[in-house]
């Protein structure tokens, strides 16, 4: 392998990845466009729900009068919070197909994998990127449900201690509920079911009427919290939020119980809070006339207070350090040489990150019928091992796990060049 190729892949990650936000990452609950959520925000209103967008989310500020919505996080969610706030009682819906929330997909017993396109009987008017869900579990969230219209969907690939409610007939989930202590889940597979193009189909908008309904505690829940996106998330869930199983009567002792908890929180005024940091520092001063020396033999300098920090190294300068010291981990290098391929296909069929908005077979057709079956032969190769890659970021991460062995790099390395060759890219690249 030669180095000037290594060191070409590692100078794309000086450049700025592209993020899903410039490729229609649409999911605005006031959009009437295709991808918007205007008629989803119609239907939340339909069962009672006032649809709140949040722009940070307080977990313990979510309470039995919401309705917890995670849609495409862009943030990883964190499996402990998630699976607490479920089992105290929350209702959640995590509507994500290549997101960050795969962690707590799996902290719920589910494993999320993208098949390329999924074995279905139907796809909808013949096309590959619309498989149609008809596997229709009988489930509350399906009644009057006879199928499920998709777009680019991940699946999932295992349900364990959930209903899988809709499904391929490959046997793959999309749509997953299930209870955890006493709240309940709802895990899609692909946000876009929710959009607004897709709620014209006459299942997917039944669909979504039901789990919401399902998920409004019998229409005590007054609110849809909506998070989209790169949203912060901050603090722990409540120790108790509802129990689907309590009388009135219980009901009303644990609304008491929260008021009483709420109470404790109290809010010092000004001239207060002034008196007492003066009595704060008073004592700080006696304290420190008390225990300091009155004098030293020695003047003190102050270098024992000095902290030797070794240097920070960027991504590149230590995927560069791992190269020369003769590393075995070529993840950072082979990501960078995933962003160059996305930005040859991207000049040569016009699409904007392929890798992660087309599916496999179209994918190789779009680039057979630009520059022929060579370089459709150079894509179906590389494909997959591109697409299963971590982001540039999960790489570069000091706790990350990812590993790519050099030999297996070298293979990467080798067809990705093959694939710039029949795309004729490298003059481009050049050129730019």
């Amino acid at each position: 392998m030669k180095r000037g190729l290594v060191i070409l892949a590692l100078l794309a990650i000086a450049a700025p990845a592209r993020a899903r936000a410039d490729d229609g990452y649409g999911y605005d609950v006031s959009s009437k466009a295709w991808n918007g959520m205007s008629t989803f925000s119609r239907v939340a209103d339909g069962v009672g729900l006032e649809v709140t967008v949040v722009t940070s989310l307080q977990w313990d500020e979510v309470d039995a009068n919401d309705v917890l919505f995670l849609l495409y996080p862009l943030r990883r969610l964190d499996p402990s919070k998630v699976a607490a706030f479920v089992s105290v009682g929350g209702h959640i819906v995590i509507a994500d197909d290549f997101g960050e929330s795969e962690d707590a997909m799996t902290r719920l017993g589910l494993l999320r994998g993208d098949v390329g396109t999924p074995r279905a009987r139907r796809y909808h008017d013949g096309h590959m990127w619309a498989p149609i869900a008809d596997a229709i579990a009988k489930h509350a969230l399906t009644e009057g449900v006879a199928e499920v219209v998709c777009n680019h969907p991940a699946v999932l690939t295992s349900v364990e201690g959930a209903d899988t409610v809709v499904g391929f007939s490959g046997g793959d989930a999309v749509v997953v509920a299930g209870t955890r202590g006493t709240g309940r889940f709802v895990v899609a597979s692909d946000p876009s079911i929710f959009i607004n193009r897709m709620l014209q189909f006459q299942g997917n908008l039944t669909l979504t009427a039901n789990m919401l309904r399902w998920l409004s505690r019998d229409g005590r829940a007054q609110r849809l919290v909506l998070v989209m996106g790169d949203i912060p998330m901050y603090g722990d869930p409540k120790s108790f939020i509802d129990d689907a199983g309590a009388s009135p009567f219980d009901r009303k002792i644990h609304s008491l119980n929260n008021w009483l908890a709420e109470r404790n929180d109290w809010l010092l005024t000004l001239p207060a809070m002034r008196i007492v940091g003066g009595i704060l520092g008073l004592l700080i001063v006696i304290g420190a006339a008390l225990t300091l020396p009155a004098w030293r033999r020695h003047q003190a300098d102050g270098r024992w207070l000095k902290v030797e920090r070794p240097p920070r190294k960027d991504d590149l300068e230590r995927a560069v350090a791992a190269a020369d010291a003769g590393g075995d981990n070529f993840v950072i290098a082979a990501t960078a040489l995933r962003d160059l391929a996305s930005l040859a296909l991207t000049r040569v069929i016009g699409r904007n990150d392929p890798l992660f908005t087309t599916g496999e077979a179209e994918l190789v057709g779009l680039v057979t019928a630009a520059r022929g079956p060579r370089a459709g032969a150079a894509m179906a190769r590389c494909y997959r091992r591109l697409r299963g890659l971590p982001s540039r970021t999960q790489a570069a991460a000091p706790w990350s796990g990812s590993h790519l062995g050099r030999r297996d790099f070298e293979h990467l390395n080798d067809d990705v060049m093959d694939l710039y060759r029949s795309l004729d890219a490298e003059a481009g690249i050049k050129a730019r």
